[in-house]
């Protein structure tokens, strides 16, 4: 049977690999949660200003 977990050189479970997997996926969550408020905050803001157009004196 293949395992496909990966082991150090004292045939341990690689915990600071797999810890690193996670600190690298929790960081490309994050930017993407980021980059979906920052779209949603400047299509808020653009809405408002197409919505409302500038007097002119």
């Amino acid at each position: 049977m293949k395992s496909d977990i990966k082991y150090d050189t004292f045939n341990n479970v690689d915990v600071d690999y797999y810890v690193e997997q996670a600190y690298k996926l929790r960081r490309e969550y994050y930017a993407g949660v980021i980059k979906k408020a920052v779209a949603r905050v400047k299509s808020t803001f653009t809405n408002l200003t197409v919505n409302r157009p500038l007097k002119s004196a």
